[in-house]
């Protein structure tokens, strides 16, 4: 069988091995000037190819916004500001949980993560602050780990007063005597 262009000649391990007037060897050799140049182009051409494929995308969108109706815009621009609402909703109650999760939970955002949001949302973007406070205690019953640790315990067997103003012996008769 004899060796053709297409073909590459293997080394014993079964790989092909790099034909002999080629810069790639077994450790990745640098590209040289004509390489470097080489890439550079092709970099460039990448570039300019995806600014023309911004560019041609937009046309399109251009062309495909011209040949629609208003009703259909209006339609659109509707569904994206409905998509923003609830975007905007969903934050507000994330907000919400973390706001009433601060004063018992270790991590408020926890509690966000467990709960599901959309459930305090009613149809007119109002948020059920009740519902919320029920479900973080139910949550912490289920998971009390998530909750702020308790105090550490005291120790010191009582209150603690402080001494009073040494009294010397004359201090000590006048006030015997009602003088002072």
């Amino acid at each position: 069988m004899s060796e053709t262009a297409s073909e590459s000649p293997t080394t014993e391990a079964g790989q092909a091995a790099a034909p002999a007037g080629t810069a790639e060897s077994a450790s990745d050799a640098p590209l040289g000037p004509a390489g470097e140049k080489a890439l550079a182009e092709w970099k460039q051409r990448a570039k300019d190819a995806e600014k023309a494929s911004r560019t041609q995308a937009a046309r399109l969108q251009e062309i495909e916004d011209r040949d629609k109706t208003e009703v259909q815009k209006a339609g659109e621009r509707a569904a994206a500001a409905e998509q923003r609402a609830a975007a905007m909703a969903q934050r507000a109650t994330k907000a919400e949980v973390r706001a009433l999760a601060a004063s018992t939970f270790a991590d408020p955002s926890d509690a966000a993560a467990f709960l599901d949001l959309d459930a305090f949302v009613d149809d007119r973007g109002d948020i059920d602050s009740k519902g919320i406070e029920k479900a973080l205690a139910d949550l912490l019953k289920r998971k009390p780990h998530l909750g702020k640790e308790a105090a550490p315990p005291s120790f010191d067997g009582g209150a603690r007063t402080t001494a009073g103003a040494p009294t010397d012996m004359n201090a000590l008769i006048r006030s015997k005597a009602g003088l002072g």
